[in-house]
């Protein structure tokens, strides 16, 4: 718990110190109208990655005491992530990343849907933002006997080998140049997923190489959807 307070506390402050010298700034100098709609313009910025970061931390919170109602319904997972993927190819294309979905048959399994979007959401997202123009993102669903696997893998910058046992810890992050990278907590959310699902992830990755992230989740009692119809896509 302390730690989490420090690590809050850190983040809150960044957000807030820049605020508060943005308004600042225009309260005492600025002298034309533009100045000061530019100034506006920044906070509401910086009150936009502080209403997320709020939003964020709420909702890990949750997930990790397990307060976050789970609502498991039978859903193809092959489904799931093809949605996803053509939902992501718009920021893929502007990063010049080829992002394809090599699933060729659906994965039933019973899950709760708002979860695994988020998660694979987070994957994606991750893979696009570390993987360099001209480099590809591949995602893939598919079931092994009572088990179904999730693949995100890309040829991106790789995660240094000492760094791959806490990417999933809180606010961590690889150092990075660009401060814009992220919070640091999309993969500690992916971790919470899993867990409520009694699933497991593996990260397989090389410094320059890329990343492999694979989730096996219980494929659940899928049988009787299968019988009668309702299975989402």
């Amino acid at each position: 718990m302390r730690q989490f307070s420090t690590d809050v506390s850190h983040e809150l402050r960044t957000p807030l110190t820049a605020i508060q010298g943005q308004l600042e700034v225009a309260l005492f100098t600025a002298t034309r109208k533009e100045q000061l709609q530019e100034a506006i313009e920044n906070a509401l910025q910086d009150v936009e990655r502080l209403s997320n970061l709020v939003r964020a931390l709420l909702l890990l919170s949750q997930s990790e005491s397990g307060q976050i109602p789970t609502h498991k319904a039978v859903v193809d997972l092959a489904g799931v992530v093809d949605d996803l993927v053509d939902q992501f190819q718009i920021p893929a294309e502007a990063e010049g990343v080829k992002l394809t979905q090599t699933s060729r048959e659906p994965v039933p399994c019973e899950v709760d849907r708002t979860q695994i979007e988020r998660l694979v959401t987070n994957l994606l997202s991750n893979a696009i933002k570390y993987t360099p123009k001209g480099g590809w993102v591949r995602a893939c669903a598919e079931q092994t006997g009572d088990t179904v696997r999730l693949i995100v893998e890309d040829s991106g910058v790789g995660i240094p080998p000492g760094h791959i046992q806490h990417i999933f810890d809180r606010f961590y992050r690889v150092p990075d140049p660009n401060p814009e990278k992220g919070l640091g907590l999309g993969l500690s959310f992916v971790a919470a997923i899993v867990k409520a699902h009694g699933g497991e992830i593996r990260v397989d990755s090389e410094p320059g190489k890329g990343s492999r992230f694979e989730v096996s989740l219980p494929v659940g009692n899928v049988r009787a959807a299968i019988e009668t119809p309702v299975l989402q896509a």
